[in-house]
């Protein structure tokens, strides 16, 4: 198959970052379209690359019919713009969260199921190049079995537990939480977001293979002169692997691990630091670290986008966007299914009924609660006026205009 053609709904902050990534995978990807509910902004977009605008997604799909879609409007939007892609047979990539409820992501897994479409959550943090990393060191068993992660990171919570799920390489099974929240004098973050409020969570998840995941999460972003804390321990039964836990961050790493010999001098594990190494464009090439040959040697992860200039940053996006061009030139699964997507975001609506029931434990996995989605269905309608679920194409048209 040739380059498909991909269009972008959504061009906001993060639609702008899909665009440009798309548009550096020139061999996979022919950008065909703009799409958002702002002229302005979908004409921005569209100028960037030369191709044209739109507002209205049934227009796009009718005169363009892409191979491929990439949603990134706003979360609570995500069901029905997905919904609407799968029934015109348009796979798709949907930034995450999925959806905000059980029951929507429910119904986005079963409308693509239905229709037989590739339906992708677009959870890029587990591809972070340094999360990647991790994992082959985890694969290739050098710090042994991993039995414990603690994540303290500073916004939302289920990009770290999609990272401790791919560490543990194992399924959740409960969910016990801690939430607390104090009153802030209104701010306005970097990323534009209002706050007047500042949330702290705790999330402590077991898993089927006996391991525990720690997260600690909160809306500091930074701000208020909060300390500026995050971190990322892997604990295994020879050793540790220590990261920084915000995905944009890098330098610093470490596994902290245990030979033989070093397990006789009292379990005094040998520290070695992650390297990295650019090419003459500064594009990172490759993390390694070198380790005794006891303990495999030297380990190392090679970008496969070393060549389209993308940043270390935007290697994970590039991934993701691969892996739904992927699944359909070669008819496989997603890399991140709409299944895997709804497991993250299960973990974290357990942890909020968990806070509800003073702190007992979840079990996994949850279905959809009868409160929780008519609550949603009622602030929507509110704010849009009309039903997020009884008819999509209607629903489609109000609201992907009235955002």
């Amino acid at each position: 198959m040739s380059r498909l053609k991909y269009a972008l709904i959504g061009h906001g902050r993060r639609g702008s970052a899909h665009l440009s990534t798309a548009a550096a995978l020139k061999d996979t990807f022919e950008i065909v379209a703009v799409c958002d509910a702002h002229k302005e902004s979908a004409e921005k977009g569209a100028e960037r690359i030369g191709v044209k605008a739109y507002t209205d997604v049934r227009k796009l799909i009718d005169e363009i019919a892409p191979d491929v879609c990439d949603v990134v409007v706003p979360e609570p939007l995500h069901h029905v713009v997905s919904c609407y892609l799968s029934r015109r047979g348009i796979p798709h990539n949907v930034e995450t969260g999925l959806a905000p409820t059980l029951g929507l992501m429910d119904m986005m897994i079963a409308d693509a199921a239905e229709n037989g479409v590739k339906l992708q959550t677009s959870e890029n943090f587990p591809f972070v190049p340094v999360e990647q990393f991790v994992c082959k060191l985890i694969e290739e068993n050098v710090i042994g079995p991993v039995h414990k992660c603690y994540r303290l990171f500073s916004t939302t919570g289920y990009h770290g537990l999609a990272a401790i799920r791919c560490r543990m390489n194992s399924s959740p099974i409960s969910v016990s939480s801690i939430g607390h929240s104090m009153q802030v004098t209104p701010y306005v973050d970097r990323a534009k977001r209002d706050f007047n409020q500042e949330r702290l969570e705790f999330y402590a998840v077991d898993f089927d293979n006996g391991g525990l995941g720690i997260a600690m999460v909160g809306n500091k972003n930074g701000c208020l002169g909060r300390n500026k804390l995050v971190g990322f321990e892997t604990c295994g039964e020879r050793g540790t692997i220590i990261t920084n836990g915000n995905q944009g961050a890098n330098g610093g790493e470490t596994v902290n691990v245990c030979t033989d010999e070093d397990i006789k001098n009292g379990g005094r594990a040998q520290t070695y630091e992650f390297q990295r190494e650019y090419g003459d464009n500064k594009v990172l090439h490759r993390i390694f670290v070198e380790l005794p040959e006891a303990l495999g040697g030297t380990i190392e992860w090679v970008n496969p986008y070393r060549e389209t200039g993308i940043s270390e940053s935007g290697i994970s996006l590039a991934t993701m966007l691969d892996g739904i061009a992927t699944a359909v030139r070669e008819d496989t699964q997603p890399l991140w299914t709409g299944e895997m997507g709804r497991a993250d975001k299960e973990m974290i609506i357990a942890a909020y009924r968990s806070i509800q029931m003073n702190r007992q434990p979840i079990q996994l996995p949850l279905q959809p609660d009868t409160n929780e989605e008519t609550a949603f269905d009622k602030n929507f309608e509110k704010q849009y006026g009309v039903h997020p679920r009884e008819n999509i194409e209607r629903a489609l048209e109000v609201n992907f205009k009235a955002r």
